[in-house]
């Protein structure tokens, strides 16, 4: 009888020690897909999260089997902890890039007034100057 009760509980101890460590594999599969998105977002404004992206298809690899799931939560933290700094560096190039389009939009506006102002002046003193040796008979 006491085999049978020792048997009884050393399976519904691994039982509820796979469905825990499922239940934590799909958390933290759950957190892959949230800093991929994250990762994606940030993606857009042209900042490079490849390094990042590797490491968390290195942490799904190791969540295939549910192995090594200590491994796989230390590399979902640590693209965790850079999204900060990469969420930083996409608003510095927003800025560099609106800064750059207006710069140009300025420029381009000032140099359309100063050549509609200034052209035909520099048109004509340098046909004069061109011409100026020429004789009229």
């Amino acid at each position: 009888m006491k085999f049978i009760i020792l048997t009884l509980l050393l399976i519904s101890a691994s039982f509820s020690t796979v469905s825990s460590n499922a239940a934590s594999c799909s958390h933290l599969i759950t957190q892959i897909q949230q800093l991929y998105l994250q990762l994606e977002k940030i993606s857009e404004s042209g900042v490079n999260v490849n390094p990042q992206i590797q490491d968390l298809n290195k942490a799904l690899q190791l969540l295939q089997n549910c192995s090594n799931s200590k491994e796989a939560e230390s590399l979902i933290q640590q693209v965790n902890s850079s999204i900060p700094q990469l969420e930083s560096e996409a608003n510095t190039l927003y800025l560099e890039h609106q800064t750059v389009k207006y710069s140009t939009i300025t420029a381009l506006i000032v140099l359309g007034f100063l050549t509609y102002y200034f052209g035909p002046r520099f048109l004509w003193r340098a046909w004069i100057k061109m011409r100026k040796k020429w004789v009229v008979k």
